[in-house]
């Protein structure tokens, strides 16, 4: 076999592998921290969609510091009805990254509930899935 067809059976396949490869989640972050945290929501807010991560944010006290955590954009969350109040008891998932100058989480999954103050145990209400492997699942 010549040298030149061994090269184009190699590059053709490198570009069918690439063809089929899943594209990247346009929000996975490379080397972010993993987040798992049992917290209260200090603040609800919607970011207007001219900026970055538009959408749903809560902003919870992990560690002593404020976490901006994102958890979708306001159709998905309408669509879902996702509902976060002001004061409540919430179990985190998700990867903290950088945006800009900021660090944010972004949330993979949030569960509602109760934290008993007696005993400290999370109560779970309702768990909604937010990404997966693939990435967001709007």
């Amino acid at each position: 076999m010549r040298k030149e067809t061994i090269w184009t059976v190699v590059l053709c396949g490198l570009a069918g592998f690439a063809l089929a490869a899943p594209a990247a989640a346009k929000d996975v972050a490379l080397n972010g921290a993993a987040v798992d945290v049992r917290t209260a929501v200090i603040a609800v807010r919607e970011v207007p969609a001219a900026n970055p991560l538009p959408g749903l944010h809560v902003d919870a006290k992990v560690k002593g510091r404020t976490m901006d955590i994102y958890i979708a954009p306001m159709d998905f969350v309408a669509k879902y009805d996702v509902k976060v109040r002001k004061g409540e008891d919430v179990h985190i998932v998700g990867t903290e990254v950088k945006s800009g100058e900021a660090d944010v989480v972004l949330a993979r999954e949030i569960t509602t509930g109760a934290i008993d103050p007696k005993t400290g145990i999370f109560h779970e209400n309702m768990t909604i899935y937010l990404r997966n492997d693939e990435g967001p699942l709007w």
